[in-house]
C-alpha cells in the first residue's frame, strides 16, 4: 500500500533539476495546478501557497530574487551554483501521502552555503501532488536567500518582571 504514491513522488524528485525552466517544467508536470504548499516559520517565503501560479511567483521566485528587505549583499539563490538534492528516504506513511528527507546543497548569491535538511510530506491525488508541507531549518534560509544573520542579542538579564 501507498507504493504507487512513492511513485509519483520519485518522478517529481528525479525530474526537478537543471534550469529554472525546467524546475518549473516539472512543477507543471507532476504538481495539481491547485497544489499547496507550506513552509513552516516567518521567513518572507513561509506561509501556504495555494495554486501553481502562487507556488511560482509567491514562494520560487521570491528564493531566486530576495524580497527587498535591506542587506549588506545580495539577496536570493544562485542560479549559477544550481541546487542539488540528496535524498535519504522515501515513505509512505498513509492516506495518500508521502514522507520525504532530504538535504539540499546550493548556494545564496551571497555566498552563503544553503545546506538545508528538509521533511517533506507530499499528499498524492489522482497521480499528481496535490499539496507539499516543508518542514527545514528557516534560518538556513533567511542567511542563504535574504542575506540575514542570527546573532545573539547581547541580553543577559530578563527584561520582563516575573
Amino acid at each position: 500500500m501507498g507504493e504507487h504514491e512513492k511513485q509519483v513522488v520519485k518522478r517529481w524528485l528525479d525530474s526537478v533539476y537543471g534550469r529554472e525552466e525546467d524546475v518549473w517544467e516539472s512543477f507543471k508536470t507532476h504538481f495539481h495546478e491547485d497544489a499547496t504548499w507550506m513552509l513552516i516559520g516567518t521567513t518572507p517565503r513561509s506561509g501556504t501557497f495555494r495554486g501553481l501560479e502562487s507556488i511560482k511567483k509567491d514562494f520560487l521566485d521570491v528564493g531566486r530574487a530576495g524580497d527587498g528587505r535591506p542587506g549588506p549583499s545580495v539577496q536570493g539563490l544562485s542560479s549559477d551554483f544550481g541546487i542539488r538534492l540528496e535524498i535519504d528516504k522515501i515513505v509512505s506513511i498513509e492516506d495518500g501521502r508521502v514522507l520525504v528527507q532530504c538535504r539540499s546543497f546550493g548556494s545564496g548569491r551571497n555566498g552563503v552555503p544553503y545546506d538545508n535538511d528538509y521533511a517533506w510530506i507530499l499528499t498524492v491525488r489522482d497521480d499528481k501532488i496535490a499539496a507539499m508541507e516543508e518542514y527545514c531549518d528557516t534560518v538556513c534560509i533567511e542567511e542563504a536567500h535574504f542575506d540575514k544573520k542570527l546573532v545573539p542579542r547581547g541580553t543577559t538579564t530578563p527584561v520582563y518582571e516575573k
